[in-house]
């Protein structure tokens, strides 16, 4: 709760007190402005005529008359629009002086300062500002009124008991709410409320949503046959799939920082490919624009592109070094891909366009609050995983192993990727002791995977985009990291491919682990790795996920689902997740927000480490004239690159390969 010092009045302010006792002047009071800056002890605070750090001003919304000579001015401020928290370290009251124009009348500086958070769905998102100061008449005020300001001051009184929700920045410290805080930025992760002083594993087992996830024996209908530890649990598929019960939890995030996506400025890359024979010139059109380079006979590739390089380009920079030659536009927007002609010189090149220049959408996220819970509370959600096309669902079963084929023709599961699969009848598993199947030379796509999964009957799908991020979300608050690598283990990431053959490693090597976190017997890059129950969800092979479309085009921008999964569309039931997602491939500085959209992990912004903030790669492919499928977690010799935040977006629909598999997800219905 804030708690502030008394009002000042400043010089300028008891200089138009003076001229109101003389009758030469009105009480006009017109703005309120709020600061962060925090004044050094011993401020004069008289002597101020504007305040330092202003971040927001609003009109003053209401005055009230107090005493014959003192008033009460009202205002409100809201963090509409703020890209950016800060702590409301003083609050400024201006007026009206007939001789100097508007004046810092008072200041008020903050004991303890409230916290204004930035935009993002945040309920608690509006400050009421009181602030009682002395006139020399008080039944003579006047005072600037915005209509809309006194209607926003009525909705804030009237909402004023249903808020609840600042509890998120300020931070909660009830047990049952565990939480994070990442500071993307300076590469910073902070326990919050019931996480503070616990470890990974044990001191989470308490927690439903962590310690609730079990493995278990599931019939196809649903029903739960043994749970791990019963007798008659067994993984070798003869008494159900072996998958990972998940409890259905709450969450809050809590963007603290965000920074909006920059628009992007387009970039095309030009490889010379061959030398000048004859001199002459050269022909490159950039957006439409033609411009000449001379060159002359005899020079070769590195020098021809060295030419383009310092010849000017109005509107463009050149770099590059060798034989390449890249143009970045000045301007963002959308651009043509350059062309490039070599008339009778002999001199070829090939042009690429690497950034798509164009508008982007949404927010980085800079710092932000992650919080579970197994409860409702004020302000959070339950997680989208548990709401199925509107139904609300308590568990969902995670699948304990990379997924395998049930051969229904012969009554048997394929344990070593025959590659025979009949997609409108076989099933996909999850068991132990089996090679992960894979599209070596059967056409496993995302949509042949998901009509395996669906064979096995309603409720099974392959895993999505929401299920990845309850794995994901629950991790990084366990752990109070991104990066699973350095926390359980490398994972399956450390073979040297052979290039023809699925090298993926067999299921089950965490059967003893059951459902616990934490990496199987053996040479650590070469092993299986679980996180409570949930065998390899990094590593070893790709696997497709559901739920997620990308339109590449150039704009890049993502799709979710919940249900009614189809390849190549952005139309009902997806929705936009509202933030456009990286164009270059990197490690992951920063992922993508937007306010319908806070519970997915997926990149924006690629300018990080193989360790920090996050520690896993994305690849994309925005250039693509079309829709793109999703990959997540790695495959066999994918090293630091993977983790379970390890997306590639760079395929389309029809793809399959030999280092692509799939895994199980259950939905209740």
């Amino acid at each position: 709760m804030a708690s502030f010092n008394n009002t000042i009045i400043t010089k300028k302010g008891h200089a138009l007190i003076a001229k109101i006792v003389a009758g030469t002047a009105t009480p006009n009071f017109t703005k309120i402005r709020t600061s962060d800056h925090q004044y050094p002890s011993g401020t004069n605070f008289e002597e101020l005529t504007n305040l330092s750090g202003i971040k927001q001003t609003v009109d003053v919304a209401s005055v009230t008359k107090v005493s014959p000579a003192k008033i009460r001015v009202s205002g409100v401020f809201t963090n509409n629009s703020l890209q950016t928290g800060y702590y409301v370290r003083n609050i400024g009251l201006y007026a009206l002086d007939p001789d100097e124009g508007e004046i810092l009348y008072s200041v008020t500086s903050a004991i303890e300062a409230d916290w204004m958070p930035p935009q993002g769905g945040i309920a608690a998102s509006s400050i009421l500002v009181d602030i009682e100061t002395v006139v020399g008449n008080a039944d003579n005020v006047s005072i600037t009124v915005n209509p809309n300001a006194t209607a926003t001051v009525e909705m804030v009184n009237n909402l004023a008991a249903e808020i609840a929700d600042v509890k998120g920045f300020i931070g909660y410290n009830e047990n049952d709410i565990v939480g994070i805080e990442v500071d993307f930025k300076n590469k910073k992760f902070t326990r919050l409320a019931g996480a503070v002083g616990k470890n990974p594993g044990a001191d989470f087992d308490s927690i439903k949503a962590f310690g609730g996830r079990r493995r278990c024996n599931l019939a196809d209908d649903g029903t739960v046959k043994a749970y791990y530890g019963d007798s008659g649990y067994i993984e070798n598929g003869s008494n159900g799939q072996v998958m990972v019960e998940q409890p259905k939890f709450y969450y809050k995030v809590v963007p603290l920082e965000i920074e909006p996506i920059a628009d992007y400025a387009e970039v095309n890359t030009f490889k010379i490919t061959a030398g000048c024979s004859t001199s002459g010139d050269l022909t490159i059109i950039l957006n439409g624009v033609s411009f000449t380079v001379a060159v002359t006979a005899g020079d070769d590739i590195n020098t021809v592109a060295s030419k383009i390089r310092n010849a000017t380009f109005s509107g463009w920079t050149t770099s590059g070094s060798g034989d390449s030659v890249i143009f970045t536009c000045n301007e963002t927007g959308a651009k043509t891909t350059g062309t490039f002609n070599g008339g009778s010189t002999g001199v070829t090149a090939t042009v690429t366009k690497t950034v798509a220049g164009g508008k982007s959408k949404g927010y980085h996220m800079r710092k932000a609050r992650y919080y579970v819970s197994d409860k409702p509370k004020p302000g959070f959600k339950v997680h989208p995983a548990f709401v199925r096309n509107g139904v609300e669902v308590d568990k969902i079963y995670l699948s304990a192993y990379e997924g395998s084929i049930y051969d229904v023709s012969a009554s048997a599961y394929l344990l070593a990727d025959e590659q025979v699969a009949d997609f409108t009848s076989d099933k996909l598993s999850s068991i132990a002791y089996t090679k992960p199947a894979s599209g070596l030379t059967q056409n496993l796509t995302r949509a042949n995977t998901r009509k395996l999964a669906n064979n096995r009957g309603t409720g099974w799908q392959i895993s999505d985009v929401l299920s990845a991020a309850v794995t994901q979300l629950l991790f990084i608050i366990e752990y109070a990291s991104f990066n699973m690598q350095s926390n359980i283990g490398l994972g399956v990431v450390s073979k040297t491919d052979d290039d023809s053959t699925n090298m993926s490693e067999l299921t089950g090597a965490t059967t003893n682990l059951g459902n616990a976190s934490g990496m199987a017997a053996g040479t650590n890059g070469l092993t299986s790795v679980s996180y409570r129950g949930e065998e390899n969800p990094w590593g070893n092979i790709w696997k497709w996920m559901d739920g997620l479309n990308i339109e590449a085009k150039g704009i890049h921008q993502a799709y979710w689902a919940d249900s009614g999964f189809a390849d190549d569309i952005k139309t009902s039931p997806y929705k936009n997740c509202g933030f456009t997602l990286a164009k270059t491939n990197g490690y992951v500085s920063a992922f993508g927000y937007s306010e319908d959209c806070d519970f997915l992990f997926l990149p924006s912004e690629v300018i990080g480490a193989s360790n920090l903030p996050v520690g896993d790669y994305f690849y994309q492919n925005h250039n693509h004239n079309g829709f793109l499928v999703a990959l997540l977690g790695g495959r066999w010799d994918d090293g630091s690159n993977a983790g379970t935040f390890y997306w590639r977006v760079t395929n389309a629909s029809s793809a399959r390969y030999r280092h692509v598999g799939g895994r199980l997800l259950y939905v209740p219905q």
